[in-house]
C-alpha cells in the first residue's frame, strides 16, 4: 500500500481503532455494513488491518495475538524489573499494560505502552529511544512521570508510565456534579501540566478528556505525552529529531486544531485550540463540533469551515430530549438559564479566542489563557476582551480573603399595601452606644413611618404600595426629613419593596441612590447594606459581576463583632442570591447555611428571622436539586409560620407550592399533591 497523506490517515485512524477493538467475526460484519456506505474506505482500511496483522506474525508487536487480547500471551512476562499483569488498552498506536515492579526493593505498579513499530517508519527504534529520554525530563505533578523506556529482543519499543487510577476528567466533573467555578479551577491544573510541556519544547498533540485523568483525590494527571513533538525543528535532524511519528499525526479529529488537520505547522497554538475544546466540554458537557453525522471526514470538515456555537447558546440549544438539557446543568450544579448567564461574556470568550482558526489569533500560550481564566475566578477583567471603562468598572471587586462577616439589614417591610416598621439595625462599638443608636434609630423610623401613613395621605383617598412609596422617597428628598443615616436606610428598604412589587427599575434607580449616598456615611453598617441589597437587586436585573463585586464590598465592609450580626445576616442572604445568579447553586447554599449559623449564634436572634432565613434556605436547597433537604426545611418552616400565626398568608401560599415542587421529585407524588391543593 502507497503511503497514506496527512489528511487520509484522519479519516482512516479512528476506524483503524475501531476495527482492532473488534474479534473476528465482529470486525468482518463491521465491514461487510460499512463497505455498503464507503468501499473505497473499507478497501483501504483492509489493507491496513492486514499489515498490522501481518507485523504482529513477525515479531513487531511481541508475535501472535497477544497484544491484541487482554491477559493473553504476554500476561506473567517481564521487562527488566517489571512483570506484566494484564492488558488495561488497545488501539491502532499500539497497546498498555499494567506492570508491576519485580525486584522486591520497593511496590510500584506501572503502566507500560508498547508502540506499534509499523507505524512509525524508517528509524523508529532511534527516533524512539531519543523520544524516551526528552520525555524523560517532563517532571510535573500533573503528567504521568516516565519512569523507563526501552526496545523488546524483538524490536518492540517500550515506555514504563506512571499508572494513573483516574476517571476522564469531564466524566468525574460530571459524577461529582462540580460548579463551573470547581470545574475552571480543576482545568488551570491541566493548563499547567500544559505549560510545563510546552517551556521543554513539547507539544502534546492529543489533548481531549480521555487523556486527562483525575484520581480520587482530585489530582489531575495528564497522560499520553509519549506521541508528542518537539517545536524546535519541524523538519527534524539527526541530533534533535521530532517526537513525531512519519507519516503519522496522532490525533482525535473532533478535539484537533484545524492546522493538524490540513497537515500544517505544529505548535504550542495547537495545545492551546486542544485546550479550547476541552474546557468547551467541561463547562457545557457538549462539544463545539457538531457534525450531521459521525463519519470522520465530515467531522474534519466541520473543524476547518464551521464556526462552533457559542458555550452560553449550546447549553439551552433545543433538544430532542428537552430533559437532557436540565440534566446537563444539574450535573454542573444549577439550571439550563443559569448556566447559560454563567457562560456568557467573560467564558464565551476566552474559549472562542483559545479556538480560533488561526494559530496566530489563539492565546500565546497556555499560561497567558490560565492568566485570563484566573482573572476571571477573581472578577477581574480578562485580557482576551476589549478594555473599556464600562466594562473594567463592572468586573471591579475588592477582595479581602480573610473577611468572613457580612453585611446585614433591618428593614420595612410592606403587608397588606402599607410599609411596615420592621427596619432595626444594631451598631455600635459599645453596649451603651449600641443601646443608644438602636433607640434613636427605632424612634425615627417610627415617625416616619406614622407621618407617611396618616399625616401624609389626604383625607378619604387610598393609597396603592408604589404611591405610598414614591410618597416616602419623595419626603425622605427634604433635607431635614432624615438624619443621613436613616435616610440610606429607609431608602434601601424602599427600594427592596419595589423589588418585592416587580419593579426591578424603581429598585434599582432607588437602591443606586441609596448606594451612593452610603459612602460618605462613618457607618459600616449602612454602607454594608446599600451594598448588599442593590447587589441583590443587580443580580436579578442579569448584572452578574457588579452583583458579586458588591456583595464583596459589603462583606469588607463588616468587622466579626456581634454588632453586626443583622448586617452579616442579610447580606450572607442576598449574596446567596447572587450566587445562584451567577449559577453557582453550591456557593449560593454555603452562603445561607452561613447565615443561618450566624442567626442561631447572634444575641439578636428572632423568630421572624429564622423564618425569613430558614424560608430562603429551603429554596437554595430546592434550586440546587438537593430536594430531600429542601423538603426537610420547608416542613420546619411550615412549622414556624404556624407558630407565628402566619399560616394563611402569601408566603405559606409559595412555601407549600415550593414543598410540594421538592416532594414531587423525590417520588412522593400523593404528598405533593396535598400541598398543591393547599396552595390553590
Amino acid at each position: 500500500m502507497s503511503s497514506l497523506s496527512p489528511e487520509r490517515w484522519q479519516i482512516l485512524s479512528p476506524y483503524l481503532d475501531k476495527g482492532l477493538e473488534l474479534t473476528d467475526e465482529e470486525r468482518a460484519a463491521w465491514l461487510a455494513a460499512l463497505r455498503s456506505e464507503n468501499p473505497a474506505l473499507v478497501e483501504e482500511l483492509e489493507v491496513l488491518l492486514r499489515e498490522h496483522c501481518i507485523v504482529r506474525e513477525e515479531g513487531f508487536l511481541e508475535s501472535s495475538d497477544s497484544l491484541s487480547r487482554p491477559g493473553v500471551g504476554l500476561s506473567g512476562q517481564t521487562l527488566g524489573v517489571y512483570s506484566l499483569l494484564t492488558q488495561v488498552g488497545q488501539g491502532g498506536m499500539g497497546s498498555v499494560w499494567l506492570a508491576e515492579r519485580n525486584d522486591g526493593r520497593f511496590e510500584r505498579k506501572v503502566a507500560v505502552k508498547f508502540l506499534n513499530l509499523a507505524l512509525m517508519g524508517k528509524s523508529g527504534e532511534k527516533r524512539f529511544r531519543r523520544e524516551g529520554s526528552i520525555l524523560g525530563r517532563l517532571t510535573h505533578p500533573h503528567i504521568a512521570e516516565l519512569f523507563d523506556s526501552g526496545v523488546t529482543s524483538t524490536g518492540q519499543p517500550y515506555l514504563v508510565l506512571e499508572y494513573v487510577e483516574g476517571e476522564h476528567i469531564d466524566r468525574y466533573c460530571d459524577r461529582k456534579e462540580l460548579d463551573v467555578k470547581t470545574r475552571i479551577r480543576l482545568f488551570l491544573d491541566v493548563l499547567s501540566a500544559v505549560a510545563h510541556a510546552h517551556s521543554n519544547l513539547v507539544v502534546h498533540r492529543d489533548l481531549k478528556p480521555s487523556n486527562v485523568l483525575v484520581r480520587n483525590d482530585g489530582q489531575v494527571k495528564l497522560l499520553d505525552f509519549g506521541i508528542a513533538k518537539l517545536t524546535a525543528d519541524e523538519e527534524g535532524t539527526a541530533d534533535n529529531p521530532l517526537l513525531t511519528l512519519e507519516g503519522v499525526r496522532p490525533l482525535t479529529p473532533e478535539c484537533a486544531a484545524p492546522e493538524q488537520l490540513q497537515g500544517g505547522v505544529i505548535t504550542t497554538s495547537t495545545d492551546v485550540y486542544a485546550l479550547g475544546v476541552l474546557l468547551y466540554v467541561l463547562l457545557t458537557g457538549r462539544h463545539p463540533v457538531r457534525a450531521t453525522s459521525e463519519c470522520p471526514a465530515e467531522l474534519v470538515k466541520a473543524v476547518i469551515e464551521k464556526e462552533p456555537m457559542r458555550p452560553s447558546d449550546a447549553v439551552i440549544q433545543a433538544q430532542a430530549q428537552p430533559e437532557t438539557t436540565y440534566e446537563n446543568a444539574a450535573r454542573r450544579a444549577t439550571t439550563p438559564d443559569k448556566l447559560s448567564r454563567l457562560l456568557r461574556g467573560d467564558l464565551d470568550t476566552i474559549i472562542a479566542k483559545a479556538m480560533k482558526k488561526s494559530p496566530a489569533d489563539r492565546y500565546a500560550s497556555a499560561t497567558a489563557m490560565a492568566d485570563d481564566l484566573r482573572r476571571y475566578l477573581r472578577n477581574q477583567p480578562i485580557h482576551a476582551r476589549p478594555d473599556s471603562f464600562a466594562y473594567r468598572a463592572a468586573k471591579f471587586v475588592r477582595r479581602n480573603s480573610a473577611a468572613v462577616a457580612l453585611t446585614t439589614l433591618a428593614m420595612i417591610a410592606i403587608a397588606g399595601g402599607v410599609l411596615g416598621t420592621l427596619i432595626q439595625t444594631r451598631t455600635a462599638r459599645t453596649q451603651r452606644d449600641l443601646a443608644l443608636q438602636q433607640l434613636l434609630r427605632r424612634q425615627a423610623v417610627s415617625d416616619f413611618n406614622e407621618f407617611l401613613l396618616s399625616d401624609a395621605a389626604p383625607t378619604g383617598k387610598p393609597f396603592t404600595v408604589n404611591e405610598l412609596l414614591r410618597r416616602a422617597e419623595k419626603i425622605l428628598a427634604q433635607p431635614h426629613a432624615a438624619s443621613d443615616s436613616n435616610r440610606v436606610e429607609l431608602l434601601v428598604s424602599i427600594g427592596d419593596q419595589y423589588s418585592t412589587q416587580d419593579d426591578d427599575v424603581e429598585a434599582r434607580r432607588v437602591l443606586e441612590r441609596a448606594y451612593k449616598l452610603s459612602r460618605v456615611l462613618p457607618e459600616p453598617a449602612r454602607r454594608a447594606e446599600a451594598s448588599c441589597v442593590l447587589a441583590g437587586s443587580l443580580a436579578r436585573d442579569g448584572d452578574l459581576a457588579r452583583a458579586e463585586a458588591l456583595f464583596q464590598e459589603g462583606m469588607h465592609e463588616l468587622s466579626s463583632g456581634p454588632q453586626y450580626d443583622l448586617e452579616r445576616i442579610l447580606c450572607l442572604r442576598r449574596g446567596s442570591e447572587v450566587a445562584q445568579e451567577r449559577g453557582e447553586a453550591r456557593e449560593g447554599i454555603a452562603r445561607m447555611e452561613s447565615a443561618q449559623e450566624a442567626l442561631n449564634r447572634s444575641p439578636f436572634y428572632s423568630d421572624v428571622q429564622e423564618l425569613r432565613v430558614s424560608m430562603e434556605l429551603a429554596e437554595a436547597y430546592r434550586m440546587a436539586g438537593k430536594n430531600q433537604q429542601a423538603a426537610s426545611k420547608f416542613e420546619q418552616v411550615f412549622q414556624l409560620l404556624v407558630a407565628l400565626g402566619r399560616e394563611e398568608t402569601q408566603s405559606a401560599v409559595a412555601i407549600f407550592n415550593d414543598w410540594a415542587l421538592a416532594l414531587d421529585r423525590l417520588g412522593r407524588p400523593l404528598e405533593a399533591q396535598r400541598l398543591y391543593l393547599r396552595a390553590i
